[in-house]
């Protein structure tokens, strides 16, 4: 019999002679971030979280990202650059590089060079070699959004308007910048993990269940019922749990390949809301092949009660490995979870059911977005115009459990609550309510 994973061979239980481990070459297809492969290509039409302003100093910060080394830089004029870490006469790495009122200088042979990479200074040859040097350090386009810098990697002429965020126009909020979340793993595993409500009331509710405190207790109540849907900004899930007497319907976006938002991990769905404060944004920045980063921002309301430095505890945890060993078998978090599927999962060796559906919806999002690029056209997400950028739709409607119009324990009636509630987020998207309420949350 050939060594394959079937249903029929684990009927009878220890089965392990007949299933294989996962592989040592899974599929690469959608992970890829190197440049020339379709993956590649495809994350290069997007713009990509680097680094926090904060770090960019009187040095230049080193930097991966999408397999490529690079050093990103704020010079005396406070433009902010991003250059090959080679640099183009001799190779030697602009790490190391000093940085100067207009541009970064290799500390090698002194070179010049402002952020777009012309050469500014060449020391010691003739005028006539400046003249005919047509080399140009590689550079890539910046931009700096909330204390976050962002650099494009694509085509220059393909280059798309940064998808600037409705939330970040919520009157009343402050924003701060958060901190590196380090993870040892393909891309692609941790942005699927925002589009798998149903880890929420099993990983997130261990530290409740173990004598610790992270999400709200009611995450720990599997949802009754997951739906997803594709949305103008990517893709949507809706969690529909019961509270006492109240419906909450949690909602998180997956908006393009890299970019997603959170309402409050403390959220109860006790008060009656059609609209929820935002409460962070985030970034991913695929590394490479078998590491990622992820960047955050929070969003914090004038009348928030809890200390930030709680706050920044709770949401860092397990989220990066920074704790032994012993404590993170016995406390797993997102992170665990992610590095624990390998540095890139072999999905040939899963077993989806039905609360994998968005899971899987993201591998299609995906997959048709190399397709798309493959083919010359712009995958779905990119914009060359701000107005074209959509409103998002992450959210926390609670309403009362006998309003709408069923019985709130038949699942067919929650379904066709979730197809109507994504109606009416499109119709009036929860965010531009939010900012007509002067940031105050609707009910």
């Amino acid at each position: 019999m050939d060594t394959v994973d079937k249903l029929s061979d684990a009927s009878n239980g220890f089965s392990g002679y007949h299933q294989t481990h996962p592989s040592r070459k899974p599929d690469m297809s959608l992970r890829e971030t190197s440049r020339g492969t379709p993956g590649g290509e495809y994350l290069r039409r997007f713009w990509h979280p680097v680094a926090y302003m904060r770090e960019l100093t009187n040095v230049p910060l080193k930097i991966r990202a999408l397999s490529e080394d690079l050093v990103v830089y704020k010079d005396g004029g406070g433009e902010v650059g991003c250059l090959f870490m080679n640099c183009c006469h001799r190779n030697t790495s602009l790490e190391f590089a000093v940085v100067e009122p207009n541009g970064l200088r290799c500390c090698y042979h002194g070179r010049l060079y402002a952020a777009d990479g012309t050469i500014l200074e060449i020391p010691g040859e003739t005028e006539e070699f400046r003249a005919n040097c047509k080399v140009r350090q590689g550079a890539y386009p910046t931009h700096v959004d909330h204390g976050v810098v962002f650099i494009y990697m694509g085509p220059p002429e393909r280059k798309p308007v940064f998808p600037a965020c409705d939330k970040f126009s919520v009157p009343g909020l402050k924003v701060t910048e958060g901190d590196r979340w380090p993870v040892t793993c393909n891309w692609l595993q941790i942005r699927e993990n925002t589009m798998d409500p149903a880890h929420t009331a099993t990983l997130h509710a261990l530290p409740q269940y173990r004598g610790g405190k992270q999400f709200s207790d009611e995450f720990g109540n599997f949802p009754d019922l997951m739906n997803w849907f594709e949305t103008p900004g990517g893709n949507l899930y809706m969690a529909v749990r019961r509270v006492g007497d109240n419906l909450w319907v949690r909602s998180n976006e997956c908006i393009g390949p890299t970019y997603s938002g959170i309402t409050s991990i403390f959220e109860t769905g006790k008060n009656i809301k059609r609209v929820a404060l935002p409460f962070m944004t985030m970034y991913l920045l695929p590394v490479d092949d078998t590491n990622s980063m992820r960047f955050y921002v929070n969003h914090i309301a004038p009348d928030e009660t809890m200390p930030f430095e709680e706050r920044r505890k709770l949401v860092n945890f397990a989220q990066f490995n920074d704790r032994p060993y012993s404590e993170r078998q016995y406390l797993p978090g997102d992170c665990e979870a992610l590095e624990g599927q390998g540095p890139v999962n072999d999905n040939k060796h899963e077993h989806l059911g039905g609360n994998d559906r968005g899971v899987a919806m993201f591998r299609r999002y995906i997959r048709q977005g190399i397709e798309d690029v493959r083919n010359g056209k712009d995958p779905h997400g990119v914009y060359f115009d701000v107005k074209d950028v959509p409103p998002t739709l992450t959210n926390d409607y609670v309403c009362k459990a006998t309003d709408i119009g069923g019985d709130p324990s038949d699942p067919e009636v929650l379904k066709r609550f979730t197809e109507w509630l994504l109606k009416d987020y499109l119709a009036s998207p929860p965010i531009p309510d939010l900012i007509n309420s002067n940031g105050k949350e609707r009910s």
